[in-house]
Parts: structure tokens; C-alpha cells; sequence
């Protein structure tokens, strides 16, 4: 996302195992707590995420955009492009959880 001052912040959200390897090692006292949360939510039946971020310059997003772009356009684009976004996805500050029922 492209905030109104130019700024460029990309978000993360997802399960609390695959978002705990993404986040700022800084991060790991809150997650702590946060978990005891996220622990308290599923015994209850709600199904849980992590919502992280973080900034990034204009140059990490065009060379993010273009090696993005490339495999896109590969013939094995699928894994290209986690791969790609994998690079991307790191160093996150987490931002906070949800917990909603899912009836499915």
C-alpha cells in the first residue's frame, strides 16, 4: 500500500506459524503475549490470524515489482512467485490478531 504521504507499506496476515517466521526478532515478546490470546480464542472454536507490517523503499518495491513481474511471467510461476514474495515477507512488525467464528 501506498500511503497519501508516499510511503510504502506492505501488510502480512495470516496463521500464527507461518507469521511468527516473518516477524522482527524484536517482535517475539509480544507474540508471546499475543499467543496466549490466540490460545484462548481457538479453545472457544474462533479461528485465528496474525496481521503484521512494514515499511519498504521505493527501490526494494521496484526491484519486489520486477522480479515480481518476471515470474509472473514464468513457466513455473506459481513457485517463482512465492518464491519472489517469500524475499519480501520479512522482518515484519506484528500489528495485531483477529479471532472470528467460522462456520464452515
Amino acid at each position: 500500500m501506498r500511503t497519501p504521504s508516499d510511503k510504502i507499506i506492505v501488510f502480512c496476515k495470516g496463521a500464527d506459524s507461518i507469521i511468527e517466521k516473518r516477524l522482527r526478532s524484536q517482535e517475539l515478546k509480544v507474540l508471546e503475549k499475543t499467543k496466549q490470546h490466540l490460545d484462548e480464542f481457538a479453545k472457544t472454536g474462533l479461528r485465528t490470524l496474525l496481521i503484521a507490517a512494514k515499511e519498504i523503499s521505493e527501490a526494494e518495491y521496484q526491484s519486489f515489482a520486477s522480479e515480481y513481474q518476471a515470474a509472473q511471467t514464468s513457466f513455473r510461476k506459481e513457485e517463482e512467485s512465492e518464491a519472489v514474495a517469500s524475499k519480501l515477507e520479512t522482518e515484519f512488525e506484528l500489528l495485531g490478531s483477529t479471532a472470528i467464528e467460522d462456520k464452515l
